[in-house]
């Protein structure tokens, strides 16, 4: 009799990762992440996003992918 192993993948939902945009400065960013209780380990990336000044004039941001 064979047996097939059981393999443990990761579930296919879009609320694995989530993301966050904080203002581009170090201080908003410590902070934001602490009051969301979002913990160093849970933080895949950080990509700065720069801001735009045409059309819509946006400041440059913080974008956070972090899981769940």
């Amino acid at each position: 009799m064979m047996t097939q192993a059981k393999q443990n993948k990761a579930p296919n939902r879009a609320d694995v990762v989530k993301e966050l945009f904080i203002e581009a400065r170090v201080d908003t960013l410590n902070a934001t992440l602490t009051d969301l209780g979002i913990a160093a380990e849970k933080i895949i990336t950080i990509f700065q996003v720069p801001g735009q000044t045409l059309v819509s004039p946006t400041p440059a941001q913080f974008r956070v992918l972090y899981r769940a």
